[in-house]
């Protein structure tokens, strides 16, 4: 019982080092976001969540797995680098529920914001450097307490969902993100998104890395799906 962030950590105490699942897994979300929600098909009422938990049956979905500098830790929604996940470090700072907090992140960090320089790597194919607000590889389609970062995303698709986020300036960054509500950011040409089951992502410079809204390390990074790797109860 607990957030997205205390999830995740029950999710790496149940997962083995290979993705394989030790145990069931049941949530009562009652976090800031519960993003998780929306990813897993959970209630976001505790006691509907409850009567699933006792009612419901198991079924499979697929978690992400992030490596860094001898590092690995699961997640459930997303990864993020650069600005979103300089953004999901303020917000935990500010403690709180709803998009309310992320939101006053944003405007905290707007300021200090600039395009960092990433090189990515999809499924074995290197792409040039670039210039990028940041990088989200998507397990489920929201993040950011219900903004829709990956509208297509599936938690069980065996694949996850990536999100470019161009070289976008300070008042460009603020003017498209309330599209993220319902995912009209997919429209701006600086955004680009993809279908993939592995990623690495370098970058020259210090980039900071969230995974499930929590800070996790930096780049570089690589990050990979996990078919079937949580059995959920509810």
């Amino acid at each position: 019982m607990g957030g997205d962030g205390t999830l995740n950590e029950v999710v790496n105490g149940v997962t083995d080092p290979d993705g394989r699942p030790q145990a069931a897994l049941g949530a009562l979300l009652t976090g800031r976001g519960r993003d998780a929600c929306r990813t897993l098909g959970l209630p976001r009422h505790p006691l509907e969540a409850a009567v699933r938990l006792a009612a419901g049956s198991e079924r499979a979905m697929d978690l992400g797995v992030v490596r860094w500098q001898g590092r690995r830790r699961f997640f459930v929604n997303a990864a993020g680098a650069g600005f979103d996940a300089a953004v999901a470090a303020r917000a935990a700072s500010l403690g709180g529920g709803g998009t309310i907090p992320y939101l006053r992140a944003v405007a905290a960090s707007i300021m200090g914001y600039r395009p960092v320089e990433l090189a990515v790597c999809c499924d074995g194919r290197a792409e040039p450097p670039q210039l990028a607000a940041g990088i989200v590889l998507a397990n489920g389609a929201c993040f950011g307490g219900g903004m829709r970062i990956a509208p297509g995303a599936d938690a069980r698709d065996g694949a996850l969902d990536l999100v470019m986020l161009g070289a976008l300036g300070r008042w460009e960054l603020l003017r498209w993100l309330p599209t993220l509500y319902w995912g009209g950011h997919v429209r701006n040409p600086k955004v680009r998104m993809r279908r993939m089951r592995a990623v690495t992502v370098e970058s020259p410079e210090p980039v900071p890395l969230q995974l499930d809204g929590e800070p996790w390390g930096g780049a570089p990074f690589e990050v990979a799906v996990c078919p079937g790797a949580l059995r959920l109860r509810g």
